[in-house]
């Protein structure tokens, strides 16, 4: 996966947070086809810590978000939402093509 770049708002960027975030997007790198960027937004709106996470695979653009009391559990919820969207679609492309075969008996000859 490739070097996430980082956007804090009104928020100090610390270096616990980034390798928190890096640590955590390594775990979804096994669901990735061919990620191109990604891009960690996080925020801190009305006491609220919000976590953004982009990632865009193969031409799509996927979107985890979350927002909680506590910075980590945003990243980490943000993470796993983002984890079941890239896990869906890997699953789909991998059933894709795949058409079930025939039971009956072999054909002769």
């Amino acid at each position: 996966m490739t070097e996430p770049t980082f956007t804090f708002r009104n928020l100090d960027a610390t270096d616990g947070l980034r390798v928190h975030a890096q640590q955590k997007l390594e775990k979804i790198r096994k669901y990735c086809l061919k990620p191109i960027t990604t891009h960690v937004i996080l925020a801190l709106e009305n006491f609220q810590h919000c976590a953004e996470i982009t990632v865009v695979d193969s031409g799509l653009q996927y979107i985890g978000h979350a927002k909680s009391n506590d910075m980590y559990v945003s990243i980490d919820q943000a993470i796993d939402k983002l984890a079941r969207q890239l896990q869906r679609k890997k699953e789909q492309v991998k059933h894709h093509h795949k058409k079930p075969r025939s039971a009956g008996p072999p054909p002769v000859l």
